[in-house]
């Protein structure tokens, strides 16, 4: 499943060039985190998308220059491993009986019900998964408009020579032409 060291850039280069599985996760405090899920400790953050993937790249690069120095065997992307779609599960003995009688109430094999309910689950799951990130996003995007639309505005106040404003009395009266002219 995966490569051994063969003779450095060349190398190098092409495990750069894998496809290899990003997560990018927005962070509650902003700015992003970001790891290569097939290569264990392959990390980065930044305060955008395009920072975090650019440090994630020099991130990458390191990592995999450590492992073909000391001949460590590194991994192939997720996509390129084969998978022969088998695979033994143990699961509970009344967990099986539900699922079986599930599979004779629907008329299919339990093969095939076991295969539709991963499938509902794991689709479930991305969506919901997907759904928190647009959520945090939108909320980020508000938040930064909010921050801009109100830090750009300008409090209008009228000139006058008075210091304090508790002599009510003494204040002149003003007609405002706009937000940056006053008559008085």
């Amino acid at each position: 499943m995966s490569r051994q060291k063969k003779s450095g850039n060349n190398d190098l280069e092409y495990y750069m060039s894998l496809p290899y599985t990003i997560r990018l996760i927005p962070e509650e405090a902003g700015g992003y985190f970001a790891e290569i899920e097939e290569l264990p400790g392959c990390m980065a953050q930044g305060e955008t998308q395009a920072e975090t993937l650019k440090n994630l790249e020099k991130s990458k690069r390191m990592w995999l220059e450590s492992a073909l120095e000391i001949g460590k065997e590194i991994p192939l992307p997720e996509e390129m491993k084969e998978y022969s779609g088998k695979f033994l599960v143990r699961i509970p003995a009344s967990l099986h009986r539900r699922i079986a009688n599930l599979a004779k109430k629907e008329g299919v094999s339990l093969n095939q019900m076991v295969l539709m309910l991963l499938s509902e689950r794991t689709t479930l799951y991305e969506i919901k998964a997907e759904m928190k990130n647009m959520i945090w996003e939108t909320t980020q995007k508000t938040e930064a408009e909010y921050e801009l639309k109100y830090s750009s505005m300008k409090v209008a106040e009228p000139d006058t020579i008075y210091d304090s404003l508790s002599d009510k009395k003494n204040i002149p009266k003003v007609k405002w032409k706009g937000p940056s002219t006053v008559e008085s």
